[in-house]
């Protein structure tokens, strides 16, 4: 295995395992969802997720795996898969982790008279329409206030976006454990030379 991608590695776990210790994550039985009950004689739903702090917390560091711009990014990991001290189990256990995410992302959130919008664009339009940018001719703008006109909306969006963000989180945590059993199964290699004889 090449140093860089073993630091790439390295690098990679860390910010997984230091993601895994906050607190977005302490119910991890119930991270998001909605209760429907009927109280009295009309129906209420009540949505449920991290708060704000909790999720400006890890959206801070998932941003790094998930925009194109850093060596850790899941996307930018497929570059390790040419190093050829990388076992082909490593390089199978990302595909898949890496494909099972995109599949997810790519699948239809919701149909109706605004049209079609992939969990993906509902993972966008809040990362970086709504809560990490705010640029008005961004696509990830124009989509979110496209989508999100009531309180209601905003919502069934939200909670579908933290959704989201748990895929995400799995498909990080399986892709470190995958790492971390690489690493174990790869010692480093010492650069100290041989004693002389």
């Amino acid at each position: 295995m090449k140093p860089e991608t073993r630091k790439r590695l390295v690098d990679f776990i860390k910010r997984a395992e230091l993601i895994q210790t906050y607190s977005y994550l302490d119910n991890t039985k119930n991270i998001v969802g909605l209760e429907i009950k009927k109280v009295g004689k009309k129906w209420q739903i009540d949505f449920h997720q991290p708060d704000k702090e909790r999720t400006d917390a890890i959206l801070f560091n998932l941003r790094l795996f998930v925009e194109n711009k850093d060596d850790i990014s899941i996307g930018r990991l497929s570059e390790l898969c040419t190093d050829t001290g990388i076992s082909d189990n490593w390089k199978k256990e990302y595909e898949i982790i890496r494909k099972e995410l995109n599949n997810r992302l790519d699948m239809l959130a919701a149909e109706g008279p605004k049209g079609t919008i992939m969990y993906r664009d509902i993972f966008e339009m809040f990362l970086f329409g709504a809560l990490g940018h705010r640029t008005e001719k961004d696509k990830a703008y124009k989509l979110y206030h496209k989508w999100v006109t009531d309180e209601t909306e905003q919502e069934l969006m939200y909670n579908t976006f933290h959704d989201v963000i748990v895929w995400v989180l799995v498909a990080v945590i399986n892709i470190a454990k995958a790492s971390k059993e690489e690493l174990q199964r790869t010692p480093m290699i010492s650069a100290s030379k041989p004693d002389a004889a």
